[in-house]
């Protein structure tokens, strides 16, 4: 279903909790991963980013349906990266098969979505940052934890040479935050400095 929307573009899965980002490729939470929605949507391919504490192996909507786990938590110290060539060349492979992946992990909101930034970015030839709004503007709650944002920095310059998103400083939460995320922040910024002439004023 084609849905217009400000003057974008935005494509909507029939099924509640499921974004479609390409014609093959979909990316949800957990809970929404259920055997009749890939069954309907035809998945012939699932990968299941998760720690192996975290959720029990997804259910397959047919025998032969493809199924990976890559067992990585949502923290500072995982490393998603190592995964980004293999697991983009997997994707690859089963869309020019005919195939549909469904890509999940508990939420659909960082360690999913930084496996499909990883795919748009080596087989669609997209920057980080096109890469972030073209997901974003399908699925508004994803944000990759800042670790994985910095996975991806680094791999956007391996695949292009060049950097399309930074990292600047939120005075507000006291740390650094990718710029790709400042309006989500810019609000938390303005309050933060208003609370600051204020009690200078004191």
């Amino acid at each position: 279903m084609l849905v217009k929307e400000t003057g974008r573009e935005r494509w909507f899965s029939p099924i509640s909790g499921v974004s479609k980002l390409l014609k093959n490729l979909y990316l949800c939470g957990g809970s929404a991963a259920s055997v009749a929605m890939m069954q309907q949507l035809g998945v012939t391919f699932v990968i299941n980013v998760t720690g192996v504490t975290e959720l029990t192996d997804t259910p397959l909507p047919a025998e032969d349906t493809r199924y990976l786990r890559i067992p990585v938590k949502d923290n500072r110290e995982a490393n998603l990266e190592r995964y980004f060539d293999e697991v983009a060349d997997m994707i690859e492979k089963e869309s020019n098969a005919g195939g549909v992946t469904l890509v999940h992990c508990v939420a659909g909101i960082s360690r999913s979505a930084t496996i499909c930034l990883a795919y748009l970015m080596r087989y669609h030839r997209m920057t980080l940052k096109d890469a972030y709004n073209h997901i974003k503007a399908k699925r508004p709650q994803i944000r990759p934890n800042v670790s994985f944002v910095k996975q991806l920095m680094d791999y956007e310059q391996k695949l292009y040479g060049a950097a399309t998103v930074t990292m600047v400083y939120c005075h507000a939460l006291d740390q650094e935050l990718p710029d790709i995320y400042e309006p989500e922040f810019r609000t938390m910024e303005m309050l933060y400095q208003k609370f600051r002439r204020n009690i200078a004023r004191r």
